[in-house]
């Protein structure tokens, strides 16, 4: 009996996965969380910003000198992409989308109004 039982629970509990899966795919890749150092293509751009740390949806960038500032709020664009907004700083026109590499890096673009304006890299 007890053989019985297991044997129906691991079924279960293998349905229940397939059945939490069905539809989605590859999951949806983690917004990021820590601080991460950034590059840019910014003529100069390196010299004043550092990089960004995410935060329960949150994002802030490093700037030299240890200042911070420029925040805005990450969400999932359903093509493993993040997108940062950058309206709760009165910047409604700015945004980020980031694309995940295979080694934990970061491959950015900046758009002011639709349009891409620079792009960026972030790593640990």
């Amino acid at each position: 009996m007890r053989t019985i039982t297991r044997g129906i629970v691991t079924a279960g509990t293998m349905i229940g996965a397939v059945l939490a899966g069905a539809g989605t795919g590859v999951a949806e890749p983690a917004v990021p969380s820590g601080t991460y150092q950034g590059t840019t293509t910014a003529p100069a751009g390196e010299l004043i910003w550092k990089g960004k740390t995410f935060q329960g949806g949150t994002v802030v960038n490093n700037f030299a000198f240890g200042l911070t500032g420029l925040a805005g709020t990450t969400s999932q664009d359903g093509n493993g992409n993040t997108v940062i907004d950058y309206s709760p700083s009165g910047l409604g026109f700015l945004t980020d989308r980031m694309t995940p590499n295979a080694d934990g890096t970061y491959t950015g673009a900046v758009y002011v109004g639709g349009n891409q304006v620079g792009s960026f890299g972030l790593a640990r």
